[in-house]
């Protein structure tokens, strides 16, 4: 094999790599996540029996702070690789979900439109109040979120993302006891 056929070879790999889709939590926090989990069937049976690690994607409703505990209400989204990692509105409503969060976050990443990636376990659901109307809906405890600072539009629209031009702000977020 000449070196020019290797330097293709590793410029081609160089690139799979870069275009691969990345993991935003730490490896450890999504093991045992059921890779199998319907949100439809939690959403009509939020009650199940046992709790259920999982992870799930979608847009940020509103959020409630009280004390170190934040609650979250989001439209459940789902998760995409193209084209940019996270979850895309696709038109289609699937249902909201709560999520509660023990832990600091900045309010600026809790505003009505940003993106978020929970993982933690399903719970009993949760009485919350959404436009002043109480709703009981399926809730996750979570051990990490990934937020984005998207304001609503999706990740993709944001020119370049990932090359520096216009840096879309995210962070990820996790308990002590992931």
């Amino acid at each position: 094999m000449g070196i020019f056929t290797k330097g293709l070879l590793v410029l081609f790999g160089a690139t799979l790599v870069a275009c691969a889709a990345r993991g935003v939590f730490p490896p450890e926090a999504v093991v045992g996540v059921d890779q199998n989990f319907d949100f439809a069937h939690w959403r009509m049976v939020p009650n199940q029996a046992e709790a259920k690690k999982i992870q799930l994607g979608g847009r940020i409703i509103q959020s409630d702070r009280a004390g170190d505990s934040i609650t979250i209400v989001a439209t459940q989204l789902p998760i995409v690789a193209h084209p940019a990692y996270g979850p895309r509105d696709t038109g289609k409503r699937s249902g909201e979900f709560a999520i509660t969060y023990q832990g600091k976050i900045d309010p600026s990443f809790l505003q009505s439109g940003n993106r978020i990636m929970v993982v933690g376990s399903t719970h009993a659901p949760k009485l919350v109040s959404v436009d002043d109307l109480p709703r009981s809906l399926p809730a996750v405890v979570a051990s990490c979120l990934h937020i984005w600072k998207t304001g609503g539009r999706e990740i993709a629209d944001f020119p370049f993302f990932g090359a520096g031009y216009q840096p879309l702000e995210e962070d990820t977020f996790c308990t002590s006891t992931q």
